[in-house]
């Protein structure tokens, strides 16, 4: 009986561990040379703290950090720790929207009027494809001087929606007449998923990509508020215009979390949104026809050089950003955080960067160097 006991121990014992050891992701053997790029990105432009991560699909991945989170006590940045994407969350209303469309709960070329209220400086014509791909002619609501300063003047106060439409502006051109890059009409596509599903935004989030996909770290932070404790990495701003950073981690965010909602409200690390970008632009979210209607760039941008296309919630970025390399994925930008989530298709590699400040210099130097030691790699690799 003893004997039988013991065998059947060292079974399970080893199943568990052919078990853990095939869900250990693979490190990347070159993940010194991505880490040094962090260390020195952050010391040659000025950074104050940065979270990297790649996947470089069948072959490995490496998560990364470097810099500071709290410059008072010292602490420095954990993977762990919690970013604001910003607008890289638009990344997520569109595929939540085009889910949609292939559940045919709603049409793409819907106009707004089937499923919202006439809104002031809002053309109800627009159709739900002209908000994905900011062809709608809608004002950005943060060109609006006035949203700045009602956001500041109350950074605990809660906005509805309807808060965040009384900033629209008039229209810049006709729907379908140009291209202007909006967060308005991420607020209106939240609407109409809230509409349609006859839930919320943040239940449908949850549910379809937070929780399946095992994004553990990602949430839309007004929940965490509430129902969490979690550790966010301290976002450094000019508040008072004075040249000088000022820590933001000892303030509230209700008013900016809330007044972009849609258009932004979403926080993650970069081990968590390098493998949306994987699962995303692979087909394993939306069918690949869908992914394929997400990926037909609108183009040009006028004014937004960092983007050489738009398609449905995802960018196209310039090849000459990335040595000739075509890369997909978004930007983000909120008061003391910028993201950059980039996917490569011609390698299948996963690109995540954040920093808890706006060094632009700083996100740029370090998401074009983590990609060029990637690519030299992948070359070496292919050659052999």
């Amino acid at each position: 009986m003893k004997n039988k006991l013991l065998f059947a121990s060292i079974v399970l014992t080893f199943l568990v561990a052919m078990c853990f050891k095939a869900t250990v992701p693979k490190k990347l053997p070159f993940s010194k040379e991505l880490q040094d790029v962090l260390d020195s990105g952050l010391k040659k432009t000025g950074g104050t703290g940065v979270s990297a991560a790649v996947i470089v699909t069948g072959k490995g991945e490496w998560v990364g950090v470097g810099g500071m989170s709290d410059l008072k006590t010292a602490e420095a940045i954990k993977p762990n720790m919690l970013f604001d994407i910003a607008s890289v969350g638009k990344t997520f209303i569109a595929a939540l929207v085009l889910q949609l469309a292939e559940e045919d709960r709603l049409i793409l070329d819907d106009p707004l009027q089937k499923w919202l209220p006439d809104f002031s400086n809002i053309d109800n014509t627009v159709t739900i494809r002209q908000l994905l791909n900011h062809t709608s002619g809608i004002s950005h609501f943060t060109e609006n001087t006035a949203y700045w300063k009602t956001v500041f003047g109350d950074l605990d106060s809660l906005w509805t929606p309807e808060d965040i439409l009384a900033f629209v502006s008039e229209s810049h051109f006709p729907p379908g007449g140009g291209w202007h890059y909006s967060s308005t009409n991420y607020v209106l596509l939240g609407m109409i998923i809230e509409k349609v599903t006859e839930s919320t935004l943040t239940t449908q989030l949850r549910n379809r990509f937070f929780i399946p996909l095992k994004l553990n770290n990602t949430f839309t932070p007004l929940d965490i508020e509430e129902t969490l404790s979690v550790e966010f990495a301290h976002a450094h701003f000019d508040l008072d215009g004075d040249g000088e950073l000022d820590d933001m981690g000892y303030l509230p965010r209700k008013s900016i979390f809330s007044s972009v909602w849609a258009a932004g409200q979403v926080v993650s690390t970069a081990e968590d949104l390098v493998k949306w970008a994987e699962v995303l632009y692979s087909s394993r979210v939306l069918k690949k026809e869908t992914l394929d209607q997400m990926i037909d760039f609108h183009r040009p941008t006028p004014g937004e050089p960092l983007y050489s296309g738009y398609g449905l919630g995802t960018g196209e970025f310039p090849g000459e950003f990335f040595a000739g390399d075509r890369a997909w994925g978004h930007l983000g930008w909120q008061p003391g955080y910028m993201t950059a989530m980039l996917y490569f298709p011609n390698h299948s590699v996963s690109l995540a960067v954040m920093i808890n400040d706006n060094n632009e210099d700083c996100i740029t130097y370090i998401a074009v160097d983590l990609w060029s030691i990637i690519k030299n790699h992948l070359e070496v690799t292919e050659q052999h």
